[in-house]
């Protein structure tokens, strides 16, 4: 029976992939597939070579490079932009971003992420900051918890920063999400406890 985040991943509305390090077996949603006109079977329970064999040779020591510093903890996120090649044999600049998401051993056992069409960038630049926001913080935080705000549904980035985010991109992350209140919310629905609240909990 597939969980909650895999019927939400299968229908993002963005392409994500999935590397379980240990199997060296990649999961994705179609799109990850069609946006370069391939048929997702080609990538059926394969490893992580059926997609660097198509990268440009110019930047496949980089997106490899890029790799091992996720998995050798020097890196706490995957990022890469790269040339892709489609199923028509042309190249397209990719913006890749991942983070580790399960460990084994004290070692990274599967890392999630997702792939945007850089072409895309400018009408969909807004949730593509939005998701590298709530990336990094996930790969930051030390319980891999999500704080949702409960009045705006925005989700906290730093002590005082919250950004808007879908419930989707969400999913796509972790399972884990906490409700609290953003300061502006905190404000607005309670002006006359706000400022106490605050500084009871350090944060005024």
């Amino acid at each position: 029976m597939k969980s909650l985040t895999d019927i939400v991943l299968r229908d993002a509305p963005f392409a994500w992939w999935e590397w379980d390090v240990i199997k060296n077996l990649v999961t994705m949603n179609d799109l990850k597939a069609t946006m370069l006109g391939y048929n997702p079977d080609t990538f059926a329970g394969k490893g992580y070579e059926a997609f660097t064999d198509l990268l440009h040779p110019d930047d496949f020591n980089k997106a490899m490079d890029a790799m091992r510093a996720l998995l050798s903890g020097k890196k706490e996120i995957y990022q890469i932009d790269y040339r892709i090649k489609d199923a028509s044999n042309r190249y397209h600049w990719y913006m890749d971003r991942g983070v580790a998401i399960a460990y084994e051993n004290d070692k990274i056992a599967r890392i999630r992420g997702i792939v945007i069409d850089l072409g895309m960038e400018k009408t969909i630049g807004a949730n593509v900051e939005a998701m590298m926001n709530l990336l990094s913080r996930y790969s930051e935080s030390k319980n891999n918890l999500i704080i949702v705000c409960s009045s705006c549904k925005r989700v906290k980035i730093q002590s005082e920063e919250w950004t808007p985010v879908t419930d989707t991109m969400i999913k796509a992350i972790t399972d884990t999400v906490s409700h609290g209140i953003c300061h502006p919310c905190l404000y607005r629905l309670y002006p006359e406890l706000a400022e106490s609240v605050l500084r009871r909990s350090g944060s005024s």
